[in-house]
């Protein structure tokens, strides 16, 4: 995983749909030496769709009640 260049996205505040679409234009964005950190309230169901479509790779971090947090990155071979 790189993690050179770490991008903070706390959408945590933002009503539907914007923490989707505020993720969509970041992972678009990301380079190989760059890890997307994504904040939200909730699990991003829709998002999880995106990455795979997208072969990014992500790990959950924390996933509580009104907590969520994941690293999202791209896999160079």
């Amino acid at each position: 995983m790189n993690s050179n260049k770490p991008i903070i996205l706390d959408v945590s505040e933002l009503e539907a749909p914007y923490p989707l679409l505020k993720a969509l234009e970041a992972i678009h964005e990301l380079k190989n030496d760059e890890t997307l950190t994504f904040i939200h309230r909730m699990s991003p169901c829709k998002l999880f769709e995106a990455l795979e479509k997208n072969s990014l790779e992500y790990k959950v971090i924390k996933d509580e009640e009104n907590y969520f947090e994941m690293k999202i990155y791209k896999v160079t071979k």
